[in-house]
């Protein structure tokens, strides 16, 4: 059951095909306290592989700005005052 999940349904989880592209494309870039883990590929393309249910209200400020290029360096690289 959870195999037809990953194919049919993206807000369970990760997709099987996000998977295959994130392992493929994916540079791992960081996680935050909720689990979500962030990627970005080689052509600048950057996503959030959520844990759990996908909501994007769970992702924090420092990564919503970097998931949305408005800061260049995440929240991992970058010491916050």
């Amino acid at each position: 059951m959870e195999f037809l999940k990953q194919i049919f349904t993206w807000w369970n989880g990760t997709t099987i095909g996000t998977r295959i592209y994130t392992w493929r494309n994916g540079k791992f870039v960081g996680s935050d306290d909720s689990g979500n883990r962030y990627y970005q590929a080689r052509n600048g393309r950057r996503w959030v592989q959520y844990n759990g249910y996908a909501e994007p209200s769970t992702i924090p400020p420092g990564w919503h700005g970097w998931i949305h290029h408005k800061v260049d360096v995440p929240p991992t690289q970058e010491n916050y005052v």
